[in-house]
């Protein structure tokens, strides 16, 4: 069977397709292929071709080609933010977390809510410009870069290929934002190590302490005078990480304490303050998947992003994770 190849993805003789979403990463251009369903427009092999090389000419930027460059243009190309309309970015994942289920977990979380929820796993796509009109930013990063990666449906990548995180770029981003935006941000489990940004650790009014081992973590002393915690009850997590905190700003508020079961160590894990016209709010759970499916775990989740964007808090409602 004759196959024309365009980068990686192949275009059949006796198969129609069309361009249903396409998107360019690190100079590779994406299509997707429509099923035979009747409601989408398709068009020929020789068209789909055609429609290929004038997309990337419109859309690859100046001195990019199809072919992969030694400077890749990170750009996330989705459609502006609408009026209205409510921005959560999320960055996580790394070699030592699964960035799949975090992400899956935030979006049933949220999913109620009805915001539009962007996420990346690689740090070169959270641009300043992204940025700059998002409600809200949620990291779950340790302060290193990992090798960069994206969606699509094969990957290939090099070990050298670092995405940088945290740059000074995105570290004064994210400060500027929420200072002087209001720009809400919740830093989850490891996102506190990052000792070396000055700048971003004082926006987040603490100081981090290395974890222990994994082990089972019990969470106490819940602030019941806080929107974020009030209510909550005590209640144990089999496996984690007990991250902790040391509150730095004097006006960042604990919301709640993690021991140990087996080293014993007994930490403030969570906070909220407010810096400039933003919010802050910290949570130091989420290790392995457990936190991530667990109920009291994600209402944390929940009250604290409506917190942290200055939203009225409404009753969390615990839908099956997926």
């Amino acid at each position: 069977m004759q196959e024309i190849f365009v980068k990686s993805f192949v275009f059949r003789p006796d198969v129609l397709y069309t361009l249903e979403k396409y998107s360019i990463a690190h100079g590779i251009l994406t299509v997707r292929e429509t099923v035979r369903m009747g409601i989408f427009k398709t068009i020929t092999r020789r068209k789909a071709l055609g429609a290929v090389l004038a997309v990337s000419a419109t859309q690859i930027l100046p001195g990019d080609s199809l072919a992969a460059t030694s400077q890749p243009k990170y750009r996330s190309n989705v459609r502006p933010k609408a009026k209205g309309e409510t921005k959560v970015v999320y960055l996580g994942g790394d070699i030592l977390h699964c960035g799949y289920t975090q992400d899956v977990s935030l979006r049933c979380t949220f999913r109620p809510a009805g915001w539009r929820f962007l996420s990346a796993t690689d740090a070169r796509y959270i641009t300043p410009e992204f940025i700059s009109d998002a409600d809200l930013l949620v990291i779950t990063r340790w302060g290193g870069p990992i090798i960069g990666y994206g969606q699509g449906p094969i990957i290939e990548r090099s070990l050298d290929d670092m995405d940088g995180y945290m740059s000074d770029e995105l570290e004064n981003a994210i400060v500027d934002n929420v200072m002087n935006r209001g720009m809400g941000f919740m830093s989850l489990h490891c996102t506190i190590w990052t000792p070396e940004k000055k700048k971003f650790t004082e926006m987040m009014g603490i100081k981090g302490r290395m974890h222990g081992p994994i082990q089972k973590v019990h969470l106490h002393n819940f602030n019941q005078d806080n929107p974020i915690t009030m209510g909550f009850k005590d209640f144990d997590l089999s496996l984690d990480e007990n991250f902790g905190v040391e509150l730095t700003n004097p006006n960042a508020v604990a919301l709640y304490e993690t021991t140990g079961e087996s080293d014993k160590r007994h930490d403030i894990a969570g906070w909220c303050v407010e810096q400039g016209k933003g919010r802050v709010v910290g949570l130091a759970i989420g290790h392995t998947h457990e936190p991530w499916m667990n109920a009291a775990c994600r209402e944390l989740h929940w009250r604290a992003a409506h917190w942290a964007m200055k939203k009225q808090i409404p009753e969390f409602k615990a839908a099956q994770v997926w």
